[in-house]
């Protein structure tokens, strides 16, 4: 037995915050949580860390990542990483204070998900998207990393086999989203010109070709015109090549990609498993009709990205309200690369109307920030209490997708103890790590290259 003694200690349970608390773990389990450790139980303790000034919390639970699998990545089926990049992808969700990750990259099969785990402490679980138009969608938009074995594969089978919801369907690279802006289109261009473009210049032709909602009727010559020589992209392409690219490149799988939507969710609510669905504003319709199918765990994923703050509101507030659906709020990279979300505005707004039940990270092009890191924010601006704000990362996404972290996400007698121990009142600065009761990592350094449970 260990006890991790007089820390601020956040249950994850939404409402319990003891000042000076203990947590006894013994065998992976926690023993108990308590603001008084009697000193016959503290002298039979293995070990006692002193955890003055420090704040002890469930370890977070992010559902919603990409590329941490060694299998195809995105909606698009994109070739993954290589080894190295994953490692080091798992390794920013960890040291974040992530204990467990979903992959939401939909091909991934069950197999490749296990060799993953083998090489990490972190508990790495999957979603599937493996449906006939969801692959149409993959393969209209990339499909470079698809072979035979996910090609065949299906839902009804990954959930059998192991996968914990359905999801994420639909994406940013089959639906006009940030991938379209860091990597297809540049690719393109590169190919069509031999120029290199950043993404906001890729940003910008898709939105001069598409607009916000990604359609096709939105076209007009001179907007796009316009566009590129602001961007200083007009002596490089006409604006009849700007279109052609950008239709070939992000409209291509859009239309299928929609249609892939209510494919996954009869397949969702004939298992009753929970369903997660890119939700944007090229998808916020469809996000609509599916929430009208009744299904009993149905997520908005990122339900604040690529809307204006308004739009954020009013869609959120329709969802939750009407249909009862699981609002996500993604923390994406709003303080550090600033690249994919330049600012936390409709982060923070949703933070301060209480309108999401969960919060994950998203993938930011792999420079997410971290969960702890908006929960700091939101804090510092008197948005949220701690423990309403952990619990958003913990109990509350276990009880969204029951599979995802079973017996996890609150620091409670018989519960699994991961666990984090982090600075105070600067969260964000995670110190220890412990996975099933085992210390995995201390002061931003992971201690073992295999998995612990």
């Amino acid at each position: 037995m260990f006890i991790l003694k007089d820390g601020t200690v956040v249950t994850g349970d939404g409402k319990t915050l003891l000042e000076k608390g203990s947590v006894l773990i013994r065998d992976g389990e926690i023993l108990g949580v308590t603001e008084h450790v009697a000193p016959e139980i503290e002298q039979y303790a293995e070990e006692v860390i002193d955890c003055t000034g420090k704040c002890i919390m469930p370890g977070m639970i992010n559902h919603h990542n990409h590329g941490v699998t060694f299998g195809p990545i995105f909606a698009s089926g994109l070739t993954n990483y290589g080894k190295e990049r994953i490692m080091e992808l798992l390794d920013r969700n960890f040291l974040q204070g992530c204990t467990t990750v979903l992959n939401v990259d939909g091909f991934v099969t069950m197999d490749e998900v296990k060799e993953t785990q083998k090489c990490h402490p972190m508990r790495i679980k999957t979603a599937t998207t493996h449906g006939p138009l969801n692959l149409e969608a993959c393969m209209a938009c990339d499909g470079r990393g698809i072979s035979e074995k996910h090609k065949i594969m299906s839902m009804e089978r990954m959930m059998a086999d192991g996968a914990v919801c359905i999801g994420e369907v639909g994406g940013g690279h089959t639906l006009g989203g940030g991938g379209q802006d860091y990597l297809y289109i540049p690719r393109a261009v590169k190919a069509a010109k031999g120029v290199d473009i950043d993404y906001l210049q890729a940003r910008a032709m898709k939105l001069s070709v598409l607009g916000r909602y990604i359609e096709k009727s939105y076209y007009d010559r001179d907007t796009v015109a316009a566009a590129l020589k602001e961007n200083n992209l007009d002596s490089i392409m006409t604006p009849e090549e700007c279109r052609d690219i950008v239709y070939a490149t992000t409209y291509a799988s859009v239309q299928v990609a929609l249609n892939g939507y209510e494919e996954a969710a009869r397949v969702a609510k004939a298992l009753d498993v929970p369903l997660m669905c890119h939700n944007a504003p090229t998808s916020m319709k469809k996000v609509q009709e599916v929430a009208k199918m009744g299904l009993n765990h149905f997520i908005a994923c990122h339900s604040n990205y690529l809307f204006t703050r308004d739009e954020a509101v009013v869609n959120t507030m329709e969802l939750k309200q009407n249909y009862g659906v699981i609002i996500d709020a993604a923390v994406h990279d709003p303080w550090g690369a600033k690249r994919l979300v330049a600012s936390p505005e409709n982060l923070l707004e949703v933070y301060k109307l209480d309108l999401m039940d969960v919060v994950s990270t998203d993938f930011a092009n792999g420079t997410f920030d971290s969960m702890l890191e908006s929960v700091e924010h939101a804090l510092e601006e008197g948005l949220t209490t701690l423990p309403r704000a952990i619990a958003y990362c913990t109990k509350n996404v276990a009880d969204a997708i029951p599979l995802l972290a079973p017996n996890l996400g609150l620091l409670k007698e018989g519960y699994t103890a991961d666990v984090l121990v982090t600075s105070y009142p600067h969260i964000s600065q995670v110190e220890r790590i412990y996975v099933n009761g085992k210390l995995v990592a201390k002061d931003g350094v992971r201690l073992v290259d295999h998995s612990v449970i």
